[in-house]
Order: structure tokens, then sequence, then C-alpha cells
């Protein structure tokens, strides 16, 4: 079994426009492509968008920075880096198995809105 403490060589993004095309590529996500246009033109175009910018801003920003720093910090996977990174005694790489269980449910939905788009096309 290996140690927590050993540096693992994984494989590292070369550029940092490499990194934001990724990280917008899983930011954006189906949601806004599909389901975004259709909520702007029924709940009021602009004055929806502007209260969309303005909570994602204030909700999303602080989840997004430490999502990079949690990252960063334990160099694995989320369940690995809380486990890692939590002091002794706590149990904060439970939420870590909570972030893989969501991103599972969340899979099943992207399958399920592409298998529909791909059907219909």
């Amino acid at each position: 079994m290996k140690d927590d403490t050993t540096d693992i060589n994984r494989e590292q993004l070369a550029t940092r426009i490499g990194f934001l095309l990724v990280s917008a590529g899983c930011a954006i996500g189906l949601g806004n492509i599909w389901r975004f246009p259709f909520i702007v033109g029924k709940y009021g175009g602009a004055a929806f968008v502007i209260v969309y910018f303005v909570f994602l801003l204030i909700l999303e920003l602080p989840i997004l920075i430490m999502e990079f720093a949690t990252g960063r910090a334990g160099r694995q996977n989320i369940a690995g880096s809380l486990r890692k990174l939590e002091p002794s005694g706590k149990r904060w790489h439970l939420f870590g198995y909570i972030a893989i269980i969501g991103n599972i449910i969340l899979l099943m939905f992207y399958t399920t809105v592409s298998g529909g788009k791909f059907a219909y096309f």
C-alpha cells in the first residue's frame, strides 16, 4: 500500500489556456446550452441574464475558488484530497464521496438528455 505522503507524478495541463478551456467546458455544461436559452426567452430576457450573472458570482465564485484550492493542495481526486487535507479526527472526507455520488447522478442526467438529442436527430 502506498503512503499518502508520497508525491505521485500526475499529468498536468501544459498551458493556462488549456486549463481555461477545460474549465469552461466543464462549467458551461449541457444545461446552459440546452435549457438556458429557453429560460431566458420565457422569463424576461436581459433582466434574467443580469440576475443570473449576479447570483453566479455570489454563489459559484466561492465554490470555484474552494475547488481549485482543494485540488491544488491535495493533488488527488475530491475524495482523496479531502481525506489528505482534513484535520485528524474529522470526517470531511465523507463529503468527497458525496461529491462522487453527485457526479454519477449528474452523469445520468447528461446521458439521458444526450441520448434524447441523438434520438431526435
